[in-house]
């Protein structure tokens, strides 16, 4: 699968298309939800986006979060 230019999180109904699996993205898509630079996609669940936002160290934190996500079967 193709990684899709940068996704607005706040756009109109992107929220919605993403919990109802209209909208299906993978790790490491790049996602805005508010801020200037973007931040990498983890996970969508029914409560919650995981993202990591913009930071030094960056790349390691989403690293390690995949890693956790991946050996707990998720």
């Amino acid at each position: 699968m193709k990684y899709l230019p940068t996704i607005d999180l706040w756009s109109s109904g992107i929220i919605d298309a993403l919990h109802s699996g209209a909208l299906r993205l993978q790790r490491g898509q790049w996602v805005r939800s508010g801020q200037e630079r973007p931040s990498r996609f983890v996970r969508a669940t029914p409560a919650s986006i995981w993202a990591i936002h913009p930071r030094p160290g960056q790349d390691r934190q989403f690293l390690s979060v995949c890693e956790t996500f991946k050996r707990r079967g998720l």
